[in-house]
């Protein structure tokens, strides 16, 4: 089994919600390492290359989009879903260390977690 860790971006097959089919897309795995070594699911926020405001709650603007793999300024959406490892096509890249602490900051406001205080 492939081991994923947080904070790696991905690409990765997403089902349409209420239709059938599905889209490729960017996704950050936000899931903790527990739970990402125990099966075959992994949690997962959307990557969204739109980034022209208005942002919604949750949103992330990525300052080193090129480190973690993306072609073009992007945003992490406070949008989580669970995926299995099978839908995962190929790793892209890994998001900066500052970008993930924004990221997790964001997805814990979004489900009223406190923030993390930064390590530096």
């Amino acid at each position: 089994m492939t081991a994923y860790s947080r904070g790696e971006v991905v690409l990765v097959d997403i089902a349409f919600c209420g239709a059938v089919g599905r889209k490729r897309r960017p996704a950050v795995i936000v899931s903790a390492q527990p739970f990402n070594d125990a099966g075959t699911k992994l949690v997962v926020a959307a990557i969204a290359g739109n980034v022209s405001p208005p942002f919604r709650p949750g949103d992330t603007l990525l300052g080193d989009w090129g480190a973690a793999g993306l072609v073009k300024p992007s945003a992490v959406r406070g949008v989580v879903a669970t995926v299995d490892r099978g839908d995962i096509i190929r790793r892209l890249g890994r998001l900066a260390d500052a970008d993930l602490r924004e990221v997790q900051n964001a997805i814990g406001r979004v489900l009223g977690f406190p923030s993390q205080k930064s390590a530096g």
